[in-house]
Formats: C-alpha cells, sequence, structure tokens
C-alpha cells in the first residue's frame, strides 16, 4: 500500500543517503537490515551489489544516475538515527498486524483465546530477532577490561567461589570451575529411562539451595510428580519418592522439612503442560518474563515443538537448538536442554555419543557443555561423562545414587 516517494520511502531513501555519506558499509550489512525497505529494497540491493563488485560503497551522485529521487533527498542525521525509526515502524506493522488478525480469528471463532495466545506467541517470538544486533568489543580496551574482571570478582565472591551455577558434583565442577554461567547451553543426553531428568532434578536443587531460583518446565511428568522427585532429591533420606507419591508423609519429617526451608522464601518453579499448548522457546520466554528464574530446565527436546510448529522432526530439532541457545544468551542465563538419544545399532550398557543425539546433530554445534548421563542396568551406579566442553576438558565420574531416597554417594 506504500507509495514510492510516499512519506516511508522518503525515510528509507535519507537512510540509505546517510549510509552512503558516511561510507558506512557496516550498517549496511547488520542483520535483517532489507526487511526495513519495503519500497526502496531494490536501490538498497544495488547499493550492495556494487560493493561486492567494487569492494567499496557508491556515493550519492553515482547511484543518482538510476535513483535521481537521492539528488533531492537531504539527509541531515547521522544514518543509524534514520535506520532505528524504520525499525520501529517495520515492528509496529507487524506486531500491530499480528495482533489484528488475532482478533479477528478470535472473533470470527476460527481460534479460541488459548489457541490464539499459543500462535501470538510463537510469531511474535520471532520478531525478537529484528531487536538484535551483533556487538563489536575492542578486546583491548583496557578501561573496559577492567570493568568486566572487577564484575567477576564480585560476582565469584557472592556465588561462593565460581562465576556460574555449580552441579552439586565435586568431579564435575572441578572440571567445570566456571560453572553454568549466563547464556550456556547444557544438552544432557541419554537413553530412555536411564535417569537423564534426575540427574538435572538433582542440578536443580543444588542451585536452589544455593539461594538460586530454577525453574523445570516438563512435557513428562506434571508438578506433583516433580515435586516428590524434588523433595526426596533435597530430604537426602528424610523421604522415600514412592511414600511421597501415595501421600504417606510423617508430620514431623513434613514440618521439619517445612521449617528449614519455608523460611528462607525462595522459590522452586515447575512448568507443566495442560495438554493442549505446546511448550516452545517462545513459551519460555514468556515464562521468564513472568518469574525471571536464575536457571532454567527444559525436559525434554524430542516432545518439545520449535517456534515455528515445524512438522518434519529433524527441522524441528535443528530450529528447537538454535532458539535454545538463543534464548539463554538474550536473556543472560544458563539453560539446560535434555535430550534422548539414539542408537545407531544394538544399545550397549554404556552413554550415548554426542553423535547420537536424536534426531538432529544441530545441538552438538549450539551446545557449551554436553554431558551423558547413564544409569547401569540392574544397578544404582550412574555414569556422567562429558561429551563436549567448551570451557576446559571432558571428564567423567560415576555415582551411587538411590533414587528412591535421594541418597547419592560419589565413587
Amino acid at each position: 500500500n506504500e507509495q514510492r516517494n510516499g512519506e516511508k520511502s522518503v525515510k528509507e531513501l535519507q537512510a540509505i543517503v546517510a549510509i552512503l555519506n558516511e561510507r558506512n558499509d557496516t550498517l549496511l550489512f547488520e542483520d535483517y537490515l532489507s526487511d526495513f525497505f519495503p519500497v526502496e529494497g531494490q536501490l538498497l540491493q544495488d547499493v550492495k551489489d556494487y560493493y561486492f563488485k567494487y569492494d567499496t560503497l557508491p556515493t550519492v551522485a553515482g547511484m543518482g544516475e538510476k535513483y535521481p529521487e537521492l539528488l533531492d533527498t537531504n539527509a541531515d542525521r547521522v544514518a543509524r538515527e534514520y535506520v532505528e525509526e524504520l525499525r520501529e515502524q517495520f515492528l509496529e506493522r507487524k506486531v500491530s498486524g499480528t495482533l489484528t488478525n488475532g482478533v479477528k480469528n478470535i472473533q470470527s471463532g476460527a481460534v479460541n483465546p488459548s489457541e490464539a495466545l499459543q500462535i501470538l506467541q510463537n510469531v511474535l517470538s520471532e520478531y525478537n530477532k529484528y531487536t538484535a544486533n551483533s556487538v563489536v568489543t575492542d578486546v583491548m580496551d583496557f578501561d573496559i577490561a577492567e570493568e568486566h574482571y572487577e564484575e567477576v570478582r564480585k560476582r565469584i565472591a557472592e556465588n561462593g567461589g565460581v562465576s556460574g551455577i555449580g552441579t552439586g558434583f565435586d568431579f564435575f565442577d572441578s572440571a567445570y570451575p566456571t560453572g553454568m554461567q549466563a547464556g550456556d547451553l547444557i544438552v544432557v543426553l541419554g537413553w530412555t529411562g536411564r535417569a537423564k531428568s534426575f540427574f538435572t532434578t538433582y542440578v536443580a536443587c543444588h542451585a536452589f539451595k544455593e539461594g538460586r531460583t530454577p525453574m523445570i518446565a516438563s512435557l513428562e511428568m506434571n508438578a506433583d510428580k516433580i515435586r516428590d522427585r524434588v523433595w526426596a532429591t533435597m530430604g537426602a533420606g528424610m523421604f522415600r519418592n514412592t511414600d511421597l507419591v501415595m501421600g504417606d508423609i510423617e508430620a514431623d519429617k513434613f514440618n521439619q522439612f517445612r521449617s528449614h526451608y519455608e523460611s528462607e522464601k525462595k522459590k522452586f518453579l515447575i512448568v507443566e503442560s495442560d495438554g493442549r499448548s505446546e511448550l516452545t522457546p517462545a513459551a519460555m520466554q514468556v515464562k521468564y518474563n513472568q518469574y525471571h528464574p536464575d536457571i532454567m530446565i527444559w525436559d525434554y527436546a524430542q516432545i518439545m515443538s520449535d517456534n515455528e510448529g515445524s512438522e518434519n522432526v529433524t527441522q524441528k530439532m535443528k530450529n528447537l537448538s538454535t532458539q535454545a541457545k538463543q534464548f539463554a544468551v538474550r536473556n543472560q542465563i544458563p539453560v539446560i536442554l535434555i535430550s534422548s538419544a539414539t542408537p545407531d545399532g544394538k544399545v550397549d550398557d554404556i552413554p550415548p555419543t554426542i553423535e547420537q543425539v536424536a534426531w538432529s546433530k544441530q545441538l552438538a554445534y549450539d551446545a557449551d557443555l554436553a554431558v551423558a548421563v547413564h544409569k547401569q542396568t540392574d544397578s544404582n551406579v550412574i555414569d556422567i561423562v562429558c561429551r563436549k566442553n567448551r570451557n576446559g576438558p571432558e571428564f567423567a565420574g560415576s555415582v551411587r545414587w538411590d533414587l528412591n531416597q535421594g541418597i547419592i554417594e560419589e565413587l
């Protein structure tokens, strides 16, 4: 509906003139810039093509031979200001259109409000990519470096000697001394029924004891079942998971446990599905915005959905992996993504390798840390093996773990 040389087109022309006058090739090739030029997109592409051919930006006069309107365009502000205005106009159009369509679909009966909300979450989350750009930092700027290291020292002092969140396993934390840090994607993989979720629940319990707020999002279990597992784990022998499932809990132990943790006013949050809505990174963003947990655990990748609602499983897993990493970086928290493994042949009684992540190898690329968890057959011994570590050497260890009572002994 926009007319060439209309109001929006004038702003696009001003942005291009400013870019050419500043010789700002960095801004020219910024992510998604072309989306902000619905009218002058061909002109912008011609500028890029010129740069690719001659390794320099054209002049306004040079481009004016084909696009004479450039010669009559006055750009008296920096190019960044014009581009930011175009970005905001673009987002206004997109968000307004999405919301309007959502209302129309509800009013027409095409979808119910819950379905509309799920669609809106998925669509609107995709617009996050238009609000962030790559950041360039001069690592030899000593003022910036001094400020950074001061923040690191302060964070380590506050966290008891680590900059991130520990797991509670000594052999693990000694080999991963930074802890799970803001922006980290940790992939926990294993065969079905081999204690992956028990391991991540223990990590969440340890984070809680350190004063953090964990959030577990699960499609496998409801909040009541996860509570049983959490209480058995944190009770370390006080409760049996099988008793908690039956509501068989002694009043004295309940009150003792309650008095120990209730006074601290900390939260341990569980997100469960109602059976109708899907768990997507977009839905997780909504929960993060509401509660601001310190660490999130998504259980598990193969039964979650990506923001696009992809039906192809391989494509879904690829998208989900990338979106999980982007989520961790954008919100600056560690995200643990549980993933099942796919055997190449017969499943041996050994932890899977990172190449055996089910359906997609993208998780292997995106993960900062990948850990295989494996409960040995007919045994209470659980192997925990590092398959990828961007922050140090690979490691391995085993624990003797009474899963029912939450009693753990490192071997």
